[in-house]
């Protein structure tokens, strides 16, 4: 059967491949991946084995790039892949190539993809281009999806947005940790707050900005704080500071207004 694009294609031996979303933007940063849905359904009136084979153009990345199992009949398998580009990739359009069968060579789709590099220069995110950890995470609400490029907080459940997996326990924290030193003057922080959850009930309360002090001497480290926030009951702070160079900013969470977890949407932070 020939090859479809984006979309679904129908195989000869009765299976259905389908991506969602039919296209993607990623942007070429550690955080900056995007998943896709992909699915196979077994339309036969026998259940069979499935293999699908993931192919990325360059610069993309795909994980997992093989998918195999058992389909009984009228099945469907929903499989989340995530497609990431490295940092230091350029603008460029590409693609993913979903194959079904052993070799690779039978009917397929494909879902182009746009990438972008993080901004650079003078009024740049540089969270963007950051690595980033925490003191936990809930399975659903990943650290790097505080520093995604998606800071609306309607996205939340959705796409994006960091949940600590210490229910009832202060404090956490959030931090980014970037390649070489940066000057480092404001902070903007986007915790949850919508009209389904709002920010007096949702949002972070109590917090500390952080950056890293790597002391004097090697392993003398530590963390200092430039800027507090006290009583927040709205979605969007941003914190202040006299310029400083670091290699680490961190969100050090002292209460939520629920009292129950940390939620941050995003973390951006600028010279």
């Amino acid at each position: 059967m020939a090859s479809a694009g984006a979309g679904n294609a129908r195989a000869g031996d009765n299976l259905t491949l389908t991506a969602t979303p039919t296209t993607l933007n990623v942007l070429a940063a550690p955080c900056g991946g995007r998943k896709v849905d992909v699915a196979v359904r077994n339309d036969s009136s026998q259940p069979t084995y499935a293999d699908v084979l993931l192919t990325a153009e360059a610069p993309l990345r795909v994980t997992p790039d093989v998918i195999s199992s058992y389909l009984p009949v009228g099945y469907t398998l929903h499989t989340p892949v995530q497609v990431s580009a490295p940092l230091g990739s350029v603008d460029s359009d590409a693609k993913v190539t979903i194959r079904a069968g052993r070799t690779g060579r039978g009917p397929q789709i494909s879902v182009p993809v746009v990438v972008k590099a993080p901004p650079s220069g003078p009024g740049a995110n540089l969270a963007l281009s950051a690595t980033v950890s925490a003191s936990s995470s809930h399975a659903n609400f990943p650290a790097c999806g505080a520093i995604d490029g998606d800071n609306n907080p309607e996205d939340w459940l959705v796409a994006t947005g960091w949940n600590d997996a210490t229910r009832l326990i202060f404090p956490d924290w959030l931090a980014a940790t970037f390649t070489q030193p940066h000057q480092v003057s404001r902070v903007d922080l986007y915790s949850l707050g919508t009209a389904r959850y709002p920010a007096d009930r949702n949002a972070l309360r109590d917090w500390d900005v952080q950056v890293w002090d790597a002391g004097a001497n090697a392993g003398s480290g530590d963390w200092r704080t430039v800027a507090s926030v006290r009583g927040n009951t709205v979605a969007m702070v941003s914190s202040t500071f006299d310029p400083v160079s670091t290699t680490a900013v961190r969100i050090l969470a002292l209460a939520s207004n629920d009292a129950t977890y940390s939620r941050i949407v995003e973390l951006e932070i600028y010279e």
